[in-house]
C-alpha cells in the first residue's frame, strides 16, 4: 500500500498549494489514480466524501473488508480528516433507469465556492448537492448573467441558478421534478441573500416545461439532463443519446436570437447530433467547450461533455 501512500502525499502537496492559490475549498482529491485502489475522494472544506467503486464480486472476497479499512484510514490520515467528517459511500453499477435511493437523514453543511455559499448533504444521498466538475461552467454563467433571463433545466439543487442570480440576472427560472431539490435551491438563494432576485422554481418535467414555455424568452439556458430517466407523464423514457436532438430543438425554441445554450452530459459515450437541416436552425453555432469547463483538479477529462450552442440572430 506504499504506492497509494506516496500518491496521496504527492496530491496533498500539489492540490493543497493549487487550491490555496485560487481560494478553492471544495475539490477532487483522487479518482482511481491507481486502478488497484478504486475510490473517488472529494474534499468539501473539512469534510471528505470517499466513494468506493469496487464491484460487488470484489467486495465479497474474505480479505476485502480489512484491506478496505486500511485504504480508508490511509485517505483519512493523509488529509488529517476528523473521523466524524469522513463520509464513506459505495457506488454500484445500476441497471438502466435505476435510481439511487436516499441513504440517510444527515445534517446539512455549508461550503463556499467563488464567494458564494451552498448547503451540501454529506450523508443523505450518493451525491452531495454540489457537483464539483461544473465549477468552471458555473463561473461562466455568472459572467454572462447581468441583465439576462436564465433558464436552468433539470436544475437539481440549483447551483447554476444561484450563480446567475449573483451575476445580476433579470430573471431566473429553475425547473426540476423534485420538490426536495427545489427546496434546497430556495435555501441556497436565501443563504446568499438572493431570495429577492426575480426567480421562479418550477416543479415539472423539464421536457414538459419546454413544450409549454413561451418562445424566445431566455438569453441563457443551462441543460444538464440525466443519462436516462423514466417519467409517468411522458410517452416514453428519456435517453440522452437518443433524445438530445429533440431536447436541443425545444431549448432553441425558447432561446432568444443571439442567446446561448450550455448543454452538458456525464454520459461518457456521448456524441452530439444536432437537429437536422430544415428545422430552422441553420445559423446556430455549436462549439465543444468540454476542455474549458473541466477543472484542473479533475484528472478524468471525460467526467462530462459540454457544448456552447448559440442561437443565430
Amino acid at each position: 500500500m506504499q504506492d497509494l501512500a506516496n500518491r496521496l502525499a504527492r496530491m496533498k502537496k500539489h492540490l493543497g498549494k493549487w487550491a490555496r492559490r485560487r481560494g478553492i475549498t471544495c475539490y477532487r482529491l483522487y479518482e482511481r489514480d491507481i486502478p488497484e485502489y478504486p475510490f473517488i475522494a472529494d474534499l468539501y472544506e473539512d469534510h471528505m466524501i470517499l466513494t468506493e467503486l469496487a464491484s460487488e464480486a470484489v467486495q465479497s472476497r474474505p480479505e476485502y473488508a480489512a484491506w478496505k479499512a486500511e485504504v480508508v484510514e490511509r485517505f483519512r490520515s493523509t488529509w488529517e480528516i476528523p473521523h466524524d467528517k469522513l463520509h464513506l459511500k459505495t457506488r454500484f453499477r445500476r441497471a438502466e433507469g435505476e435510481q439511487y435511493e436516499k441513504l440517510a437523514d444527515g445534517e446539512s453543511v455549508i461550503v463556499h465556492e467563488n464567494g458564494l455559499k451552498f448547503f451540501i448533504y454529506p450523508e443523505n444521498w450518493l451525491d452531495t448537492g454540489l457537483f464539483l466538475d461544473h465549477r468552471n461552467l458555473r463561473a461562466r454563467v455568472r459572467e454572462l448573467a447581468q441583465g439576462k433571463a436564465m433558464l436552468n433545466l433539470f436544475c437539481y439543487t440549483g447551483s447554476f441558478s444561484v450563480y446567475a442570480a449573483a451575476g445580476g440576472a433579470s430573471l431566473v427560472h429553475s425547473v426540476d421534478l423534485s420538490a426536495k431539490y427545489l427546496g434546497i435551491l430556495e435555501e441556497n438563494l436565501k443563504l446568499n441573500g438572493l431570495q429577492n432576485t426575480p426567480h421562479e422554481n418550477i416543479r415539472l418535467d423539464s421536457r414538459e416545461y419546454l413544450q409549454q414555455a413561451p418562445a424566445q424568452l431566455y438569453d441563457i439556458i443551462v441543460c444538464d439532463p440525466p443519462v436516462f430517466s423514466r417519467s409517468r407523464k411522458q410517452e416514453r423514457d428519456f435517453d440522452v443519446l437518443r433524445d438530445h436532438p429533440q431536447l436541443i430543438r425545444d431549448c432553441l425554441r425558447v432561446l432568444k436570437p443571439g442567446g446561448v445554450l450550455f448543454f452538458s452530459t456525464n454520459f461518457r459515450k456521448f456524441r452530439i447530433r444536432f437537429p437536422e437541416e430544415g428545422d430552422g436552425y441553420q445559423k446556430t453555432q455549436v462549439k465543444n467547450i468540454t476542455a474549458q469547463t473541466i477543472p484542473e483538479d479533475f484528472r478524468n477529462k471525460w467526467i462530462h461533455a459540454c457544448y456552447e450552442i448559440r442561437h443565430g440572430a
